[in-house]
């Protein structure tokens, strides 16, 4: 129908149709009445059921929209509430840690900076500082009314050595009828003196009065034991390996070269 219409108005695309065409007086009533008609069957067989079905669909989906949002909202309900209650439970858990941290961080600090563990912490550094500045002499003969600080200025003087020497002084106890040598502790002023001083060390057993002296720095008792254990380990190389040159460097026991 639609392309008869086209073809008597002349139209090629019927989206063009406009009333002014159609009141062509060279199409009669009965044509007219006809095309009426079959437009009319159409309308009432095709599109309006079609119409009322997608009406009918569309009022569906709108439902079902509606029930679906329902559904999402309930959910966010749900969810929001189960957070709020895990962030309640967890606020609470971590109050009580913060507070057992607090607790114990305070009594903490308040044994760490009580008046005697400040006085001991500093002690002991203040020792330890000391120490660093301290040199010990073995071998050096031991005689009455001696004077042992210009024992050891001689004995740095062949070192080419002349600092100020503080409190010198035999260490250990003298035991009567021994011939056992105490060693002599004395301090510097800074420790670059002390590392200049046992550098030049070694020099001593080339020097025919002082073969038997040896210097080093005032170890602790830890350090003590480690350092002999290294030594004796030292001579057991030296002897299973005559012809070998072994020597102590940074705490290890070390073979030169050939």
């Amino acid at each position: 129908m639609t392309s008869d219409i086209c073809r008597v108005f002349g139209c090629e695309d019927p989206e063009k149709l406009t009333p002014v065409m159609l009141v062509k007086n060279n199409v009669s009533k009965a044509q007219m009445a006809e095309w009426l008609f079959t437009a009319m069957d159409l309308l009432n067989n095709c599109c309006l059921p079609l119409m009322s079905s997608g009406r009918t669909t569309i009022e569906q989906l709108q439902e079902e929209k509606i029930s679906d949002q329902r559904t999402v909202i309930e959910l966010q309900e749900k969810l929001i509430c189960k957070k709020d209650g895990d962030l309640g439970l967890v606020s609470q858990t971590v109050q009580k840690e913060l507070k057992s941290y607090s607790s114990a961080l305070q009594q903490s600090c308040s044994t760490a900076l009580s008046p005697k563990n400040i006085a001991t912490a500093v002690k002991k550094i203040t020792k330890e500082e000391d120490r660093t500045k301290e040199v010990v002499v073995f071998g050096v003969d031991e005689e009455a009314g001696e004077c042992v600080t210009t024992k050891v200025s001689t004995i740095l003087e062949q070192l080419e050595e002349k600092p100020r020497i503080m409190g010198c002084r035999r260490i250990g106890q003298r035991v009567t009828g021994e011939s056992k040598k105490r060693p002599i502790i004395f301090s510097v002023k800074s420790t670059d003196i002390v590392y200049q001083i046992l550098m030049k060390a070694k020099r001593l057993k080339d020097i025919e009065d002082f073969k038997t002296v040896y210097i080093s720095p005032n170890r602790t008792l830890d350090e003590r034991i480690s350092r002999q254990k290294l030594v004796t380990e030292l001579k057991e190389r030296r002897s299973g390996d005559p012809t070998g040159h072994y020597f102590i460097r940074k705490g290890e026991i070390v073979k030169a070269d050939n």
